[in-house]
């Protein structure tokens, strides 16, 4: 029973890790996707400001601040390693671990 003892520790550890990376992963794409909404937030603001400034002063607005936003645009920060690119099945495994 004595080694038994490291080999739960070690499956217990992993399954933390693997449960952690999950929550990093959804963590990440709840912060892409507010991003993505704050982004067309903006653009619709700067349409509405360009409707008001058309109507009060009958001219259009400079056209280049007019485009969309690009929402496909990969960051540096966006990579993801090797390790937090874990399968489901071990997450799920981690979660049903850390159950028992």
């Amino acid at each position: 029973m004595v080694h038994q003892m490291p080999i739960q520790v070690t499956l217990v550890t992993e399954a933390r890790i693997a449960f952690l990376q999950g929550e990093r992963k959804g963590q990440e794409n709840l912060k892409k996707d507010l991003v993505r909404r704050i982004k067309m937030l903006e653009f619709a603001l700067k349409q509405e400001r360009a409707k008001y400034h058309k109507l009060k002063f009958g001219t259009d607005l400079n056209n280049d601040e007019l485009k969309p936003p690009a929402l496909d645009n990969k960051n540096e920060d966006d990579h993801i390693d090797g390790e937090v690119a874990n399968s489901n099945v071990s997450w799920r495994q981690g979660r049903q671990l850390l159950r028992q």
